[in-house]
């Protein structure tokens, strides 16, 4: 709903995701999985722990859910950049575009923007952005509800997004790429350390400068992201991270598609790299983040941890939407039809979790308990306005120039918020061993969340303006349960099931009183490792129901009559064999059905029955794969593919896009503290489309393109 960019720059969160799990035990008053502190980094490919689910150390074996981890190993062979690449290796996750301005992916067929939470250091962030990968140690990916441990929100998808810690060792790193589009990348890294080694400090800063091979889209990035580690004894610890982030984008209104034809398309006249939208568009963000973690070891069976956070985000854009295409009889000629957004939103997260791990014996059974309450105060202050523009001929850029005259546009929607939220949220996760081959996990959490709104909205119908004010304050009081269950029948054989439930509430931009939605998920799988656990063999099966969506079926937004269910069966494979060669595979099939989905069409100006067709970017196919190979010598070589069958981009199911096939390599050499390596994206040239506006427009996906990179160590 807001055309702009984002980015999200470096991440924070303080969990290796390389600890094995006899490291794990020797962590001691380093216990948190989300700020462990290590002394050293492993170059990980084949994670073993995953801390998402629980908070704590878990075995990815034990686990009663699934989860993806994907390691800083991965992402640099890979050459990722933002979390969009980097979650492409996850089954069940379909990447998509928001503009160009900020990350937009699909779980398990619902979206990450009203479905999804992304988290920093275990902690939530209020807004989507590019969560660029400069400082991250691994990216974890929970797929189901989250509420049980996080709140409002994943409805069907948790991410946490771990930083790199302080190293109690001197080092640096220094890296720099270029590629096609112009496209200019640099990345520090560098730690320092005192004699004693208790106190820690390190740094990390991007800078990023690229083009586009669409026309006119061209970015800038800064981020630094300082962090300080104190060791204050033996039993306690105290973490002090900042990150600022600078980001300007250009938006992407995307290609056109013509709706009035008896099946929709792009215009054959005009080029892939066409841009619909004047040169002052723009996407301006910064955001900086404070986080504050102090975690002390009682004794040997309990732990405490605070972690309080604070994140700043300033968002100003102003960006063209496509919103139709079409002839208007008897002129033969094909119009254009767009309107003018702006965007001035300010968001303020502040809050606290207060964190206590006990371990006990109850019986035959043991316990490891984590108990916590959170507190958030979350602060919207936006401003949003849409213009209708005049129509133009279709192909005719010269109206385009440096800008347009929106004195000539007719308005059509204008929205001034003032939306406060508050929280008040105890939680809880018990994991229950009775035996070595018998595990229960049992968790929840009870939300307490008030809102309140001072909001105006204005509509503009047929030259008519419909006011409409309203002041609302809503509370909302939820319970979100997990219940999971693992039974080990050998050491290297899991059967687990899992049953949850997540809500989100609305909005702070939607007027009104209206119900959370909510999700409800059953899921069952078996994990296998085999050959001595070098490789492992994943299988679940879910099926996941979303209730209460809010949709426009008529010119007022409040009315709730969504429900949409998502079935499905995911696969992943993936092996380290020693010698320098690693692979994996996933594929996820999904059956994704808008259950119940009544929508008010801007193009038609009437309410559409969309109930039963399939949901927007979900592709009932999606396969990964990546092998990579690393000589003596210091050669490396890499290659991987993905296939996406077709999907629909919008809920009327009117404009496919076909399936598709990408092959990637990589190439590199390592000789004494230098790495080079070229990657090569898209090597199959393949052409095909990603998310647009609405089922108006669609956005071209890359051609093909190589990247060359040096990296140097100290």
């Amino acid at each position: 709903m807001k055309l702009m960019k984002l980015f999200l720059v470096g991440i924070v969160a303080s969990f290796s995701v390389s600890l094995s799990a006899q490291e794990e035990e020797e962590t001691h008053a380093y216990f948190w999985a989300d700020t462990v502190t290590v002394v050293g980094e492993k170059e990980v490919k084949l994670p073993m722990v995953n801390a998402i689910t629980t908070k704590m150390f878990v075995d990815l074996q034990l686990t009663p859910a699934s989860v993806g981890v994907v390691t800083k190993s991965i992402i640099e062979n890979q050459n990722g950049s933002v979390l969009s690449d980097a979650i492409n290796n996850i089954s069940g996750v379909n990447v998509q575009s928001q503009f160009g301005v900020h990350d937009y992916f699909i779980i398990r067929g619902f979206d990450s923007i009203s479905s999804g939470l992304i988290l920093t250091d275990g902690t939530p962030e209020p807004e989507a952005t590019f969560y660029h990968l400069y400082n991250i140690e691994a990216v974890e990916v929970l797929k189901g509800p989250g509420a049980f441990l996080y709140g409002g929100n994943p409805l069907s998808g948790t991410i946490n997004l771990s930083r790199k810690q302080p190293l109690f060792s001197n080092f640096a790193n220094a890296s720099g790429s270029y590629g096609k589009f112009q496209s200019y990348r640099g990345i520090v890294d560098f730690g320092l350390t005192n004699q004693n080694k208790n106190f820690a400090f390190r740094l990390n800063g991007l800078f990023v400068d690229s083009d586009s091979y669409r026309d006119g889209k061209n970015n800038e990035v800064m981020a630094v992201n300082p962090a300080i580690t104190w060791r204050i004894s033996e039993r306690s610890n105290l973490n002090v991270n900042f990150e600022y982030v600078k980001s300007e984008y250009t938006p992407d209104s995307g290609l056109p598609i013509q709706l009035d034809l008896a099946t929709p398309q792009i215009p054959d006249n005009i080029s892939r790299t066409s841009s619909f939208q004047p040169e002052t568009d723009f996407s301006d963000q910064k955001v900086a983040r404070f986080k504050l973690n102090y975690d002390l070891q009682i004794n040997e069976s309990f732990f405490l941890r605070s972690k309080f956070y604070y994140t700043d985000q300033d968002w100003q854009s102003q960006g063209t939407l496509i919103t139709n295409t079409l002839s208007i009889d008897p002129d033969p000629n094909t119009y254009l039809f767009r309107t003018d957004s702006k965007l001035a939103d300010r968001q303020k997260m502040l809050g606290n979790q207060l964190e206590l791990v006990s371990t006990f014996r109850t019986g035959s059974a043991n316990h490891t308990l984590l108990t916590g309450f959170e507190v958030t105060r979350l602060s919207d202050d936006f401003d949003l306005e849409f213009v209708g523009l005049p129509e133009v001929l279709l192909g005719d850029l010269e109206v385009e120039g440096p800008g347009y005259d929106l004195s000539a546009g007719i308005p059509q929607f204008l929205a001034i918020g003032d939306g406060r939220s508050l929280t008040f949220a105890p939680y809880f996760i018990d994991r229950v061993s009775f035996s070595e081959k018998v595990q229960l996990f049992l968790g929840g959490r009870f939300d307490r969340i008030n809102y309140q709104d001072d909001d105006r909205v204005d509509f503009e119908i047929f030259f008519q303006a419909v006011p409409d004010t309203t002041s609302t304050d809503r509370t909302y009081k939820k319970f979100s349960p997990m219940v999971g269950l693992v039974v080990s029948p050998t050491p290297n054989v899991s059967l687990y099931a899992n049953f949850g439930q997540a809500f989100a509430p609305p909005s702070t931009t939607v007027p009104g009183d209206l119900k959370a939605e909510e999700s409800t998920q059953f899921e069952v799988g078996i994990k296998n490792r085999f050959l001595n656990g070098k490789l492992h063999f994943n299988v679940a099966v879910y099926s996941l129901e979303r209730e209460n969506i809010p949709i426009r079926s008529s010119f007022s937004p409040k009315e709730e009559i969504g429900t949409q269910k998502s079935k499905g069966l995911e696969l992943e494979m993936s092996g380290d064999f020693g010698q320098g060669l690693f692979a994996f595979l996933s594929y996820a099939f999904t059956d994704a059905e808008l259950t119940k989905f009544t929508e008010f069409s801007l193009q038609q100006f009437q309410s559409l029955d969309f109930s039963g067709k399939t949901a927007a970017f979900a592709p009932e196919h999606i396969l990964n794969f990546w092998i990579t190979k690393e000589f003596s010598n210091g050669l490396g070589i890499a290659g991987g593919g993905r296939y996406l069958s077709e999907q629909y981009i919008a809920p009327d199911n009117a404009y496919k896009i076909d399936s598709a096939f990408t092959l990637d390599a990589a190439v590199s050499y390592r000789f004494n503290r230098f790495r080079w390596s070229a990657n090569f994206k898209n090597i199959t040239n393949t052409e095909s489309e990603a998310r647009g506006f609405r089922n108006s427009s669609v956005i071209p996906t890359n051609p093909f393109a190589v990247y060359g990179s040096v990296d140097f160590s100290l």
